[in-house]
């Protein structure tokens, strides 16, 4: 069964000014991310807030495979912190018991998460909601007791230490400054690519699932293909993370992926705004940077940390995407109607 209906309604094409304007501005901010990576990599002095941008990168790439199984397809899953987990245990184990390049290792630290995330996403199509919610949360256990537990492979509760190599061949990422600027083009292309996804035929089949999986059936969408692959792409991106971040750290242990980093990523798109991908960026951003900028209170930020996310979640439901783009909307509309009343007036006056 294909994952759409074959009947495709003919739109007309987009060749008026305004709309060639909007399409080629979309094309500019795929470079204009990318030398605001690099400027922000370069220009922050401070080595303690340059760490800081790094986790947020590195949480950023997590938050947009989240928002495909998430926001996209509409599967809540707790299991992220153990696809990262994999991810970044697959990297350590292979740099240093194997001594392959940091590069390589993530790659294959890629599809290692992506064949875990298969195997969980197949045995789960039966399940929706908080019954998926939960058989996720119990992988995300399995895993966590299993990195205590197997220490002649994940070395227990030590960890793996000193995973240190270069990229590829001798090229190394030596101080905080490059990995800044290679974790933030790695960012980028994460954005770009679940953009794409977004857009695309299984983007909208992924879309109709999670408004309703009935109605997406009746129109030809295949169900399985569809939650299958969502799962896939989120567990690619997270093991994506947990490498990056192990070749970062160089140093892993199981007390880092537990279940509150989990709720963080869902926290993450949640606030951000699950609605896009833009979202979860925004919300990996403002959640990774939030807590440093609240410790100056001490004893209270996490009390002031919690109500922020209670207040985001009960009166935003949109998000802060949401909210920002609804003020741009409504900018827009105001300056239309300015401009429209304004060619009136002169066209009276003439």
């Amino acid at each position: 069964m294909s994952v759409l209906p074959q009947t495709r309604s003919a739109l007309p094409p987009a060749t008026s000014g305004a709309n060639r304007w909007q399409s080629a501005l979309s094309w500019l901010v795929w470079p204009a991310m990318l030398v605001l990576v690099i400027a922000l990599a370069l220009g922050i002095d401070n080595n303690y807030w340059l760490q800081v941008t790094v986790n947020a990168e590195i949480m950023a790439i997590a938050a947009v495979g989240l928002y495909v199984t998430f926001g996209l397809s509409g599967q809540v899953s707790l299991g992220q912190a153990a696809f990262y987990a994999i991810g970044g245990y697959a990297t350590g184990l292979l740099v240093t018991r194997l001594s392959l390049d940091l590069g390589l290792a993530i790659v294959l630290a890629v599809v290692i998460s992506v064949i875990f995330g298969l195997a969980i996403g197949i045995p789960a199509l039966r399940l929706k909601g908080h019954y998926l919610a939960l058989a996720t949360l119990g992988f995300g256990q399995v895993v966590a007791l299993i990195l205590v537990n197997w220490s002649w492979l994940s070395g227990g509760a030590l960890g793996v230490r000193d995973i240190v190599a270069p990229i590829i061949g001798g090229f190394e990422l030596v101080t905080v400054s490059d990995w800044a600027i290679f974790i933030g083009v790695i960012m980028v292309l994460a954005i770009y690519f679940v953009q794409m996804v977004r857009v695309s035929s299984y983007g909208r089949a992924m879309q109709a699932v999670r408004d309703s999986d009935i109605a997406a059936a009746a129109m030809g969408v295949s169900l399985s293909r569809v939650k299958v692959l969502a799962f896939g792409i989120g567990a690619a991106f997270a093991g994506l993370a947990g490498a990056l971040n192990a070749g970062f750290v160089t140093y892993i242990s199981p007390g880092t992926y537990d279940l509150a980093l989990s709720v963080s990523m869902l926290a993450m798109v949640v606030v951000g705004g699950a609605k896009s991908p833009w979202g979860a960026v925004i919300g990996a951003f403002a959640l990774t940077f939030l807590p440093e900028v609240l410790r100056g209170v001490q004893e209270y930020y996490l009390l002031i940390y919690g109500l922020l996310l209670l207040v985001m979640v009960a009166f935003v439901p949109g998000g802060i995407w949401g909210v920002v783009r609804g003020g741009v909307s409504r900018i827009v509309r105001l300056l239309r109607r300015r401009a429209s009343s304004k060619n009136t007036q002169e066209e009276v006056a003439s």
